[in-house]
C-alpha cells in the first residue's frame, strides 16, 4: 500500500489479551490482530514487549502496511499507571520503529473514548479491578489510581469477592447476619463447613475466591447481605465518578458517563442504580452509556485525533463493523 498520511494504528492491551487495529482516517479497517496479555506488571517487561511486537507486526502485515506508513499510533495499555511507565513502555515501542506521532496511555482512556459520542466524559471501569477516568473538551485528563481500595478505588470484582468472604466469616462467628454466600463459597471451594473453607482460603490459596458474578446472582435472588455488598460497590464507584468529573469541571453538566468492564455486563440494576444515584447528586443530567464497542475502537479514534484528522460521527461504528468477531471474543477470565 502506498502513502502514509491517512493510516493509523490503535492498540488495546490488558491482562488477558492485546488487540491491534490498522485503519484509515475514514474508519475503514485495513487489518487487525490479537495476541495474549501485555500488562508488563503481571507478565514482566520482556514478555509484554514480545506481545506488543507480535501483535503490531501481525496487524500491519494483515493490512499490507509498512511500519513507516503510519501517521499516528495509540497504545492504551494496562500497567501504564505512573510517569515512569511512559519511559519504560516508550523504550519498548521505540524499537518497533513506527512512523508518525505516538501516544501511550492507560487502557481506561481508550475505553472512555470508545464509548463517547464527543470529546468529554467519564468512564467507570469495573471488572476484576476498577478505575475511573475522564477527559474534558480540551483534552485534559484525570483518573483514579486504579490500584485497589488502599489507593482509593473500591468497587471491583475482587473487592466484592473479599467482602463475600468477610461476610461468611462474620456470619459463622455470629457477628453478622446469615447469608446464602456461605453455601455459595463452600460449593465454590468444594468444602462442607465454614472452618474448612476459611482454612483453605487462609493457608492454601494466594488469591481469594473470585465470586463477583455469582454474588450478583445471590443478591438478585434476595439475599440482603449480598445486595448490600453490591450496592456499596455501586455507590463507591459513583462517588469516584463525581470526583473525576469535579477535577475536570464536568460536574453539574450533562456529560457522558460510560460504564465498562465485566461487572456491567450483568442485567442487574443492583450495581448500577446506586452508582447513578450517587452521580446524579452532583450531575442530575448525566447521560449514561453502557460500552458495547471494544476499547480498541477508542484507541483508533484517539489515533485519528493524534493524526490531526477529522473524527466523523460514524467512525466508531464503522471501525466496529470492520472487526472480525473472532478478534472480539472476550477472553475466558474475570473481565
Amino acid at each position: 500500500m502506498s502513502g502514509s498520511a491517512r493510516i493509523v494504528l490503535g492498540v488495546d492491551g490488558g491482562g488477558s489479551k492485546t488487540l491491534a487495529v490498522v485503519s484509515t482516517l475514514e474508519g475503514s479497517v485495513l487489518g487487525a490482530a490479537v495476541r495474549g496479555p501485555s500488562n508488563w506488571e503481571e507478565i514482566g517487561l520482556p514478555r509484554a514487549a514480545d506481545t506488543l511486537d507480535r501483535v503490531v507486526s501481525e496487524a500491519l502485515d494483515s493490512a499490507g502496511v509498512a511500519r513507516d506508513q503510519l501517521s499516528a499510533s495509540v497504545f492504551g495499555l494496562a500497567g501504564v499507571d505512573w510517569d515512569s511507565d511512559q519511559d519504560r513502555i516508550g523504550n519498548v515501542l521505540t524499537r518497533l520503529r513506527l512512523s508518525g506521532s505516538r501516544l501511550i496511555t492507560n487502557d481506561a482512556f481508550v475505553a472512555l473514548r470508545a464509548g463517547l459520542s464527543g470529546a468529554a466524559g467519564v468512564v467507570v471501569v469495573a471488572g476484576t479491578g476498577s478505575v475511573v477516568a475522564g477527559r474534558d473538551a480540551t483534552g485534559a485528563t484525570f483518573r483514579t489510581w486504579g490500584l485497589g481500595p488502599y489507593f482509593g478505588d473500591y468497587g471491583a470484582g475482587s473487592d466484592i469477592s473479599e467482602q463475600a468472604v468477610q461476610a461468611v466469616a462474620e456470619a459463622y462467628l455470629g457477628k453478622g447476619p446469615r447469608t446464602a454466600l456461605t453455601e455459595l463459597l463452600c460449593a465454590r471451594e468444594r468444602v462442607h463447613t465454614v472452618p474448612e473453607l476459611l482454612e483453605k482460603i487462609s493457608r492454601e490459596q494466594e488469591d481469594l475466591p473470585y465470586v463477583a458474578h455469582e454474588l450478583i446472582d445471590v443478591a438478585e435472588a434476595g439475599d440482603g447481605v449480598a445486595r448490600s455488598i453490591i450496592e456499596r460497590a455501586g455507590h463507591e464507584l459513583g462517588t469516584n465518578a463525581n470526583l473525576v468529573a469535579g477535577h475536570l469541571g464536568l460536574a453539574g453538566s450533562d456529560y457522558e458517563l460510560v460504564l465498562a468492564g465485566g461487572l456491567f455486563r450483568s442485567a442487574t440494576r443492583i450495581l448500577v442504580d446506586p452508582l447513578v444515584a450517587a452521580v446524579r447528586t452532583d450531575s442530575p443530567e448525566v447521560k449514561l452509556i453502557r460500552l458495547v464497542r471494544p476499547p480498541v475502537v477508542g484507541a483508533v479514534l484517539l489515533a485519528f485525533e493524534l493524526a490531526g484528522g477529522p473524527v466523523q460521527d460514524t467512525a466508531a461504528d464503522l471501525i466496529f463493523s470492520g472487526l472480525d468477531e473472532t478478534l472480539l471474543a472476550p477472553p475466558p477470565d474475570r473481565l
